[in-house]
């Protein structure tokens, strides 16, 4: 199928973008893999900008602007359906207790901070903010009040926007899973999913907190837990009249019952609630307002919020032309939809990109490559000082008579691959890898997704101009998420510039102590990704059968191991080894094991096309200098393996000639 304008993602922020194109007259698909999963239905429903008390300007900006839009938003979509969002412009009060001190921890000149930035709000003391609200916990001291904030009742709003989108023309598919997106020379040309290959001239990413499973972003999601207490029949009328924002707990009235929420945990997608959770969440409530703990519990829930690292959404172009993301909401996904929806709108149907996108523009989170360790490969920069003459080149270039290494198509002069874990700081591993002279190097690309230790700002430490990146897929224990990795690890290549990168070393290893690659998993992995475009470079045991099988189904190499990963070994499978390069017409890759340059070169001789080291750099006392070790002893052992090694005897054969010699 074909539409002007495919949405992936069907929360709030995507229905909103939906709703907006279509009332400008284009034509729009909303893929949505769960509609009940979405960020929306997990939310309390504050507009509560002020509340928050947002620190960052331009995200305070956004937030206002957006609040403003509110009551004509709401209006609109209410006419198109015939119901009611629930939208009140309530106010807020956030109570504080004792401890917070002064006009809850603000200052005395709060209240004039706030006017002069065109939010109003009051500081109310002891006194006045007992009155106001009757019920609230001993121990509150006084509080803000913010008139302006207000609250949407969020599940109404997601059944009014699904709607109100079925109402316009949208096409709404839910139960649709994109698995990747398809991409030719900078643009998106159709998105891969559980229904077929889906196209459109222009496409949104809005996908929360699922977003980084497509591409490589920097979003995560943030577990909140909640729980709605019922208000007993014997309570007259709503004893909550306003929304309380307090520290770390909200209490949200609607009609018949209080919301109550939330924790932020950094959980992955550990689903359910928890006691902890809950209990944290209880008696946080009580102490804010005492009597709800007689109120019967109606409910539980939890969802998942799509948080970037600074916090702040991800709005804006993207490295393709017709990709716009519009993502890491976080907390403020309802009360941005509108804002949101209106400026993703003009960006791509007038090309406006209004100023307060810039601040919101996916890459800055990209970094400039770092500059403060020079990478040079001369002698004196990784060993103890003296100046070592390299061999000359030129000596080595007349007695080879060796070809370059070419991997589905593309040309390397290195035959030594080196990898960016296990090293002690980010400098070392720059100046390895410039010592090695490597011209490819692996990433894993879960760890620099997580930004696990040791991978933050990986993707800025090179210059991937000169660096051909192999995306790994290091972690995966089945070959479907080794797949779903593959595909994030070539969007990580486009994203730094490596538009035509569709390499991927394929690791699929369920075995957590040795580390050993599953066959089978690897051999259908390889299938599914072959037929995506992909050059594979699987990671095997040394199995001349598998290996033979892989090269059959379309791998650009196989990569043997020499022994398991990190140990530092050796040859181990050397046998073996002989048998697959026999075998080969890809390049074979001698990967995991080697510890030592003797070990490098050995491999070489045996005739392995290439190398990939990393531990035995990385772990090394000098990782620069054994780099440079490694690059010298796989050339060496390329140039033996050309040169052809002398026979082996049984006996003795002397160097000097038995003829000619002086007798006496």
């Amino acid at each position: 199928m074909t539409s002007d304008i495919v949405i992936i993602g069907g929360g709030v922020i995507g229905l909103a973008i939906a709703i907006e194109l279509k009332l400008r007259g284009t034509s729009v698909t909303v893929l949505c893999r769960d509609f009940q999963a979405a960020a929306t239905h997990a939310a309390a429903g504050m507009l509560a900008p002020d509340a928050e008390n947002i620190t960052n300007g331009v995200m305070r900006a956004l937030c206002w602007r957006s609040r403003a839009l509110y009551p004509d938003w709401t209006r609109k979509l209410e006419e198109l359906t015939s119901l009611n969002t629930g939208y009140r412009p309530c106010g807020v009060l956030a109570p504080f207790f004792e401890e917070a001190g002064g006009q809850g921890g603000r200052g005395a000149g709060g209240a004039e901070e706030e006017n002069t930035l065109s939010s109003p709000a009051y500081w109310l003391d002891k006194e006045t903010i007992h009155q106001y609200q009757p019920g609230l916990g001993a121990e509150v001291a006084g509080g803000w009040w913010y008139p302006e904030d207000a609250q949407v009742d969020n599940r109404a709003l997601a059944r009014v926007l699904w709607t109100a989108a079925e109402s316009v023309g949208v096409e709404l598919k839910d139960g649709v899973t994109v698995d990747a997106f398809l991409q030719q020379q900078g643009q998106v040309v159709g998105v891969q999913t559980n229904a077929g290959v889906i196209r459109a001239a222009h496409y949104v990413l809005t996908s929360g907190s699922w977003s980084n499973e497509l591409l490589p972003l920097p979003v995560r999601p943030k577990k909140g837990q909640m729980l709605s207490v019922r208000i007993p029949e014997f309570v007259p009328e709503l004893p909550l009249k306003r929304v309380l924002f307090g520290q770390d707990i909200y209490i949200v009235p609607r009609r018949d019952r209080l919301i109550i929420g939330a924790t932020s945990e950094d959980v992955g997608f550990i689903p359910d609630n928890t006691p902890e959770g809950i209990q944290t969440l209880l008696q946080a409530a009580i102490r804010l307002y005492p009597q709800l703990k007689h109120y019967p519990i109606q409910e539980f829930w939890w969802g998942f919020r799509p948080a970037t690292p600074d916090e702040l959404p991800i709005l804006g172009t993207s490295h393709c032309q017709n990709l716009t993301l519009a993502t890491g909401h976080y907390r403020n996904g309802i009360l941005l939809a509108p804002v949101t929806a209106a400026l993703i709108a003009d960006l791509i149907l007038s090309q406006k990109s209004d100023p307060l996108l810039a601040d919101f523009h996916y890459s800055r989170f990209h970094t400039k490559p770092s500059t403060s360790t020079p990478m040079l490969t001369h002698s004196a920069n990784f060993s103890n000082g003296r100046n070592t003459t390299p061999l000359p080149t030129d000596a080595i270039n007349h007695v080879s008579t060796d070809s370059p290494l070419v991997i589905a198509g593309k040309t390397f002069q290195s035959r030594l691959m080196t990898g960016t874990g296990k090293y002690r700081n980010i400098e070392e591993m720059q100046q390895s890898i410039a010592a090695s002279d490597c011209q490819i190097v692996t990433v894993a690309v879960r760890r620099v997704q997580t930004k696990a230790p040791g991978h933050e700002g990986l993707a800025e430490a090179l210059d991937w101009t000169k660096i051909w990146m192999l995306p790994n897929t290091a972690g995966c224990q089945t070959a479907e998420e080794a797949i779903r990795v593959a595909r994030l690890g070539r969007e990580m290549a486009k994203l730094l510039g490596q538009e035509d990168n569709n390499f991927v070393k394929l690791e699929v290893i369920p075995d957590l102590k040795y580390l050993l690659p599953d066959p089978i998993g690897t051999l259908q992995a390889a299938e599914q990704l072959v037929k995506e475009g992909f050059a594979v470079l699987p990671y095997i045991n040394a199995d001349p059968m598998l290996a033979k099988r892989l090269e059959e189904v379309g791998c650009a190499t196989v990569m043997p191991l020499a022994s398991p990963i990190g140990s530092g070994q050796g040859l181990k499978t050397t046998a073996n080894i002989q048998i697959i390069i026999e075998n080969a017409s890809v390049p074979v890759v001698v990967d995991a094991g080697i510890g030592s340059p003797s070990q490098a070169a050995q491999a070489m001789e045996l005739g392995a096309d290439a190398l990939l080291i990393n531990s035995a750099i990385a772990l090394s006392q000098n990782p620069a200098a054994m780099a440079r070790a490694m690059n010298l002893a796989t050339v060496a052992g390329r140039l033996a393996y050309l040169a052809g090694r002398m026979p082996i005897k049984d006996y003795a054969s002397p160097s000097s000639p038995l003829t000619g010699t002086i007798t006496s």
